[in-house]
Order: structure tokens, then C-alpha cells, then sequence
């Protein structure tokens, strides 16, 4: 069974003992971008998979949301970064997808009228840097690092949403088929066991973490890691209403 995820910390460590069979499953990962796998849903390409909460609420008619496996940030999520002071609306902002949790974040913070122009999330910081863009909404490890490539903080939006919700940020989370929608307690189960493993030998999964990520260095990493992989990753049951709420609102 193909289970989609990306190849970011928070899933590589959360799916750690999954990809390396340290846990027996009949799961084949597939790895890829957060917005390729956006779409993939809209084509109900992948039996489990991955996805941005803003997408969810787009395929729901063809997907389950799981109560394990989410990210979330407790006050802390996508950045918004740049060269400039202010922003101009008349001039597009550099997002990850447009299906992403981060551009709905983005219309949360400075309105539904923005412009956006989508592109793949390790070419945002960079584009911004180089002037090709006044600004831009960086995730994954991109967020903790915009500073050593000469980009300011325009806004946390994670920290907005918080603020303004009082929230946690609700990134990505992950879905079954509904066809497969029997499989959905085994299919918990199995990653609660595989976060279980994770948190109890972080530094076993760190080399593989490493291996797939963006950006190297140690630090940065159990930073990702950390910031959106907590209790939430367990069990979101309490929440998830709440979330699917305000994200409509968006």
C-alpha cells in the first residue's frame, strides 16, 4: 500500500521506524513535495498520503483525516520573509503551492486579495533573496535559516494565526482514501508506534532525517523536528473541529 509523505524532518522522523521496517508494515513510501502531493489527492493518486490541512478541505469528499501523523506548530509555522520594509499587494509574494497551509496563512494574515505566485519551496528564499521577489513564505527547514541568506522577518504567521485564533497552526496532516477507510484504526495505530519509537531514540533517525532535508546542519533539524512534531502528532481528536473550522474561514 502506497503511503505518500515528503521529505521533510518532521516526516522522516515521525515515519522513521515505518520506512526502515523497524516497525512490519505493508506501507511503500513515496516521497515528494507538499504541493505534488496536494494535487496527487485531487487525482486520488495515493491510498495514504500526506497533505497540507488547506488541501484537505478541497478532497475531503475523497479522503479521511487521521487523528495521528498531523503537524502542527504550537504558536510557530510558516515565515513570511524579505527585503523590504512593507508589503506592496499590488506585487505577487513567492509561495510553496497554492494548496499549501502556508499560503492559506498568508491570506489570513494580509487578506484573500494577494497575489501569489507559486513555485517549489526551496526556490522561495532564494528567488527573494535575489530580488526577483519582494517577499516570500518559507516552511520546512527553510524557516530557521532565511537569516544566514540575508532575508528579514516580515511576519511568523504561525504566531498570527495563534494569536488570532488561538490555535495551533494546523500544517500538514495525514489522509486515508476512503476506500481504505476500514484501515483507519490499523493505520493509527501503526504510526502512533512509529512516533513512540522516534521520540524514544531521536538520534537513531537523525543520519536518515539528515539525509533527506534541505538544509544539513544539526541544529536546524532537531529544531524542525521539534517544532512540529509534540503530542498533537499523536492524537489531534480533541482539536481537529476546531481547526477545520477556522481554516474555512480563511
Amino acid at each position: 500500500m502506497k503511503f505518500a509523505i515528503s521529505p521533510c524532518p518532521n516526516d522522516t522522523f515521525s515515519f522513521y521506524a515505518l520506512i526502515k521496517k523497524i516497525i512490519a508494515s505493508d506501507f511503500e513510501f513515496v516521497f515528494d513535495d507538499i504541493e505534488n502531493l496536494n494535487l496527487s489527492a485531487e487525482k486520488k493518486e495515493y491510498p495514504i498520503t500526506k497533505l497540507s490541512f488547506a488541501q484537505y478541505l478541497n478532497v475531503q469528499d475523497d479522503y479521511e483525516l487521521l487523528d495521528a501523523g498531523s503537524a502542527l506548530g504550537i504558536g510557530t509555522g510558516p515565515v513570511l520573509v524579505g527585503n523590504v520594509d512593507s508589503i506592496d499587494k499590488t506585487k505577487p509574494i513567492a509561495v510553496p503551492g497554492l494548496n499549501t497551509t502556508a499560503s492559506l496563512l498568508l491570506k489570513y494574515y494580509l487578506g484573500k486579495d494577494v497575489i501569489l505566485e507559486p513555485m517549489y519551496f526551496r526556490d522561495v528564499a532564494e528567488r527573494v533573496a535575489n530580488g526577483e521577489f519582494q517577499a516570500g513564505v518559507l516552511i520546512h527547514e527553510g524557516r530557521f535559516v532565511f537569516e544566514s541568506q540575508g532575508l528579514k522577518l516580515l511576519a511568523d504567521l504561525g504566531n498570527h494565526w495563534t494569536e488570532k485564533s488561538g490555535l495551533a497552526v494546523p500544517l500538514g496532516c495525514i489522509c486515508v482514501r476512503r476506500d481504505f477507510l476500514e484501515m483507519r484504526n490499523q493505520i493509527e495505530d501503526l504510526i502512533r508506534q512509529s512516533l513512540k519509537i522516534a521520540f524514544d531514540n531521536p538520534e537513531a533517525t537523525y543520519p536518515y532525517v539528515a539525509s533527506m532535508a534541505q538544509h544539513l546542519q544539526g541544529d536546524v533539524l532537531q529544531k524542525h523536528i521539534y517544532a512540529f512534531v509534540n503530542e498533537f502528532s499523536f492524537d489531534i481528536s480533541h482539536l481537529r473541529a476546531k481547526l477545520l473550522e477556522e481554516l474555512a474561514k480563511c
